[in-house]
């Protein structure tokens, strides 16, 4: 055992202190930070979408113009709470020192209005200020998503749709501009045409959305709202209610909690953590997965690289072929660990020193911590990696080179990755068929146990089933050990019909 210890602790040095290894703790969490950001910019740099509309019934074109202001007050509202969250000193936030509807909430018509009715942004940052850290920049509103132009003059003077569709074409086409106000050129992104005869139901005309961008329909889906609301609006009108009435029947939303029935009544409200735990095994798989496969091929490439350059045999003249292969495998398993490992510790650290500015990732540690989760995670982990580690390393065995490892990796690329088409049904329905089926194959028992680990899967199924896996596990590790002890000492790759002869501990 020893000296397959030594083995493991040479693997682990050759990789953990690597340059390579390094880098990759270093860049990943900045790969992260530069995704989000990436993503944060393209948001706030995504262009102005501007638009268009021929209304010939005169009436519709005001409502698009309020549902346009509401989704971007709605957007900004949003942006301010992030605002808050980044800048607002911890003790106010744990205090509640900024008072509605000001404080950070959700995003609501009513707190929207209430927001509206206190003074706006301007009142809203004149409250803030007192609690902001110090150095805190100011607050910017986002750009908006949509505007509404006027009419080019051909358009506006045309009498039916057919004419100023024609007239818009070239604006569509960008064969022509349109100018704004101070007199600077602006492409038109669509066309709305509403006709005259409009309206809901079988005798009314559809109204048309033109545009060249068949990808991006945020403004599609916004007119296709702002018109449902003002035909409902009409025809509430037409049952003889004030415009308040209607206003208020819009403004209606239903107060609405989750709760979960396998728990006592006063704590059966789901909370942040209860969302984060329904969704971390998810997170876990992805990461088990990944992590399986990344030091699965740290396995093959070792083991191609020692075998075509001979360091094997200097090796085997010291340790056995088992010690040998028992020492790649906790090697590279410390490996594995040790890079989660390193990202749990940041994260409990993060949020000792983040606390009340670190409220979800403390809900994220809380769920991991306080839940088997975590237990679970590293069980499936070991066994995941016994299962497709040997697997690695028998192929690594029997090839000379990376180009030899390619014929026997295709397969089993196609049978591993298989399911991963059937994660989401499993995430969305954990206890149905495709779970159960998933969970009854040993070489997908591990993730399709730790996507159902938070729903509370039958007990006698999780069991029987990681029974029939360690089963598996065992056999493919005796059978994949006699493939390694075989093939990793002859000169030339063994060929694809001699490997049955090896699994069976047969001389080739």
């Amino acid at each position: 055992m020893r000296q397959a210890l030594l083995i493991a602790w040479r693997e682990y040095k050759q990789y953990v202190l690597s340059r390579g290894f390094l880098l990759f703790l270093v860049m990943f969490p900045i790969g992260l930070l530069a995704g989000f950001g990436a993503l944060g910019l393209a948001e706030r740099n995504k262009p102005t979408r501007a638009f268009v509309v021929y209304d010939q019934t005169g009436q519709y074109t005001d409502d698009i113009d309020r549902e346009i202001e509401r989704r971007g007050l709605m957007s900004a509202l949003s942006a301010w709470d992030v605002y808050l969250a980044m800048n607002l000193r911890q003790d106010a936030l744990a205090d509640g020192a900024l008072a509605e509807p000001f404080a950070p909430a959700f995003a609501t018509d009513a707190r929207l209005r209430a927001f509206r009715e206190a003074g706006g942004f301007d009142a809203a940052r004149r409250a803030a200020a007192p609690y902001l850290k110090p150095g805190a920049s100011a607050f910017e509103m986002p750009r908006p998503a949509f505007r509404r132009l006027a009419l080019p003059p051909e358009a506006a003077s045309a009498a039916t749709l057919e004419e100023a569709e024609a007239a818009l074409r070239p604006y569509l086409l960008e064969e022509r501009f349109a100018a704004r106000p101070g007199g600077e050129a602006e492409r038109i992104f669509a066309a709305i045409l509403i006709p005259a005869d409009f309206g809901a139901g079988a005798q009314g005309a559809p109204a048309q959305y033109w545009s060249r961008n068949l990808t991006d329909t945020a403004l599609e889906l916004v007119i296709d709202a702002a018109l449902d609301a003002a035909l409902r609006r009409d025809r509430i009108a037409a049952f003889g209610l004030s415009a308040d009435a209607i206003d208020g029947i819009a403004a209606l939303e239903a107060p609405l909690d989750a709760y979960r029935p396998d728990r006592a009544a006063e704590d059966a409200q789901l909370s942040m953590r209860d969302r984060i735990e329904t969704a971390l095994p998810a997170a876990l798989t992805y990461m088990l997965l990944v992590i399986i496969f990344g030091v699965g091929n740290l396995l093959l490439t070792n083991t191609i690289e020692e075998r075509s350059n001979k360091i094997v045999e200097i090796l085997l003249s010291s340790v056995t072929a088992n010690q040998l292969m028992m020492g790649k495998l906790i090697g590279i398993a410390a490996v594995g660990l040790t890079m989660p490992t390193i990202f749990l510790v940041v994260g409990v650290g993060a949020s000792m020193t983040q606390a009340g500015d670190g409220e979800f990732l403390t809900a994220i540690l809380d769920a991991l911590f306080a839940s088997p989760l975590l237990l679970i995670y590293l069980f499936y982990f070991l066994c995941a990696y016994a299962i497709f580690a040997m697997i690695f390393l028998a192929i690594g065995a029997i090839s000379n080179s990376l180009q030899d490892a390619q014929s026997y990796m295709g397969p089993v690329m196609l049978v591993v990755f298989a399911p991963l088409p059937f994660m989401i049904l499993v995430f969305q329905n954990p206890n149905g068929l495709v779970a159960s089926i998933l969970t009854w194959i040993p070489i997908y028992t591990p993730y399709a146990v730790m996507m159902r680990a938070a729903a509370d899967p039958p007990l006698w199924e999780v069991l029987g089933a990681t029974a029939l896996m360690l089963a598996f596990a065992i056999v493919l590790m005796r059978v994949m050990g006699r493939i390694f002890r075989q093939a990793i000492l002859q000169a030339s790759p063994p060929r694809a019909r001699d490997v049955w002869r090896l699994a069976r501990g047969e001389a080739s």
